[in-house]
């Protein structure tokens, strides 16, 4: 009896660690609280119900429906509810390992705002194996391409190189090549000195140029504050000028006098006008008549 209780416990607990196993395996958790998902495929890739979520590679959920929906497959999936799902989320179908079968891979993203979870997400449709196949064949075909191509360049090379008159033509390029070289070098060493001697004169003009430069300024130096004394000058001219019109025009001094006081202006006239009849009497009688200013 004690050794039927026994293998009995065995089972029950070999049973209980393999439920266990399987659920961690799927992705159950007891008491895990999580949120529903739908995202929406073109193709699912083989997709079954009850596979894993992965969140940026780590286990958080399991798949619970997948349905066709207007031309669409619809899955439906419960994720851990401290995944946040942002606006530039990726959700595709890989498989994680070989063994382990196809999985529903969402990658969060960073960039807010938070995903509109109210509505499904847009999934990227899986790499089938007809569209693999066609990808490897497509770059086989270039690879081919490619190396035909490098084949007709290594022939035209060939053919080119091993034509005796083009060899002897090459041989003669060079030969030209190399003598042009020496008789630069040749021409260099030559004239040598004469660049030196060419660089120590322009050296020269530079150092005059650059002293009367230097004597150029400092004239122009003296030259503007004679300019600047003159200018001075002239403006205390004018303003004297402007001060005697304006003391000529208020009647200061003898101008102001005569340009302003009229009955100096009329005695004046009349001064003039007796001037004028005496000098007319002396012209037609002489010096006979008789003069009386008083």
């Amino acid at each position: 009896m004690k050794k039927e209780i026994k293998v009995g416990g065995t089972l029950l607990l070999s049973l209980v660690i393999l439920i266990g196993g399987i659920m961690w395996g799927k992705g159950l958790r007891l008491n895990a609280k999580r949120y529903p998902v739908t995202v929406m495929f073109l193709n699912t890739g083989g997709l079954e119900n009850g596979a894993n979520v992965l969140a940026n590679g780590v286990l958080k959920g399991s798949v619970k429906r997948i349905e066709f929906f207007d031309g669409y497959v619809r899955v439906t999936a419960s994720i851990d509810e401290d995944v946040v799902i942002y606006s530039d989320y990726i959700v595709t179908i890989e498989s994680p390992t070989v063994m382990a079968g196809q999985a529903l891979s969402v990658y969060t993203g960073t960039t807010q705002p938070r995903a509109d979870l109210t509505m499904p997400l847009k999934g990227t449709d899986p790499m089938g194996m007809s569209t693999m196949m066609g990808k490897i064949q497509d770059f086989g075909t270039r690879i081919e391409t490619t190396l035909n191509n490098l084949d007709s360049l290594l022939i035209d090379a060939h053919r080119v190189l091993g034509d005796t008159s083009n060899q002897a033509n090459l041989n003669k390029l060079m030969t030209n090549a190399a003598e042009v070289a020496e008789t630069s070098n040749e021409m260099l060493a030559a004239n040598r000195k004469l660049l030196e001697a060419s660089l120590a004169d322009l050296r020269a003009s530079m150092a005059s140029a650059r002293e009367l430069t230097d004597k150029l300024n400092n004239s122009s130096g003296g030259t503007l504050a004679s300019i600047d004394s003159a200018m001075v000058s002239l403006t205390g001219t004018s303003n004297e000028v402007r001060d005697l019109i304006a003391r000529m025009n208020s009647g200061e001094g003898t101008m102001g006098k005569l340009l302003t006081d009229d009955e100096l202006y009329n005695r004046l006239n009349e001064t003039l006008i007796e001037v004028d009849s005496l000098s007319h009497e002396l012209r037609t009688n002489g010096m006979r008549q008789k003069i009386v200013f008083f």
